[in-house]
């Protein structure tokens, strides 16, 4: 199984947890939640599924070799705005790109204005884990940080249907 995390979206995404998504299906817009440091959706793809309670997995120190085991690059899921539209490809991290002190484990998809873009499904699946902005933080708005959930912040984690092949779509 293959499991398509996307991250750091504006709101609470627009799916839930047990939802079947297709491919180019609405889950939500781009932000900036978690430890973003700027505008963007963080794609990556797992190859086996993490702790289901928390889908956050940080590989800090991990070398390229060990992420590269249990990540593969998204690459060829990117196709026609698909999950977002890419137009600074280069601005954002890359798959296995050296960032900080960490091989970055997908792609950061980059565009203009990307606030409130909207972020589509990748593949046909199942959501197996959501994470949406907290209470505290829609109760207090503006006084809080917009980093409030910190990690990756608000996403969503697709289980891709078995026999799904991304090169006939």
């Amino acid at each position: 199984m293959l499991y398509h995390r996307l991250a750091h979206f504006r709101d609470t995404p627009s799916v839930k947890k047990g939802d079947w998504v297709k491919r180019g299906q609405l889950i939500g817009y781009c932000g900036t939640t978690g430890a973003s440091s700027g505008l963007h959706c963080h794609y990556d793809i797992r190859k086996t599924e993490v702790v289901p309670s928390s889908h956050t997995e940080y590989v800090y120190g991990w070398s390229r070799n060990r992420v590269a085991a249990r990540y593969i690059d998204p690459t060829p899921y990117i196709k026609n705005n698909i999950p977002m539209d890419n137009v600074f490809p280069r601005s954002g991290y890359a798959y296995l790109q050296w960032a900080r002190n960490y091989a970055h484990t997908g792609i950061d998809l980059n565009g203009v204005n990307d606030l409130g873009k909207p972020i589509y499904s990748p593949v046909e699946g199942r959501v197996v884990f959501t994470l949406g902005t907290s209470w505290i933080k829609n109760r207090l708005g503006r006084w809080l940080s917009k980093n409030w959930n910190y990690g990756w912040g608000n996403m969503v984690v697709i289980e891709e249907m078995p026999g799904f092949d991304i090169s006939k779509t």
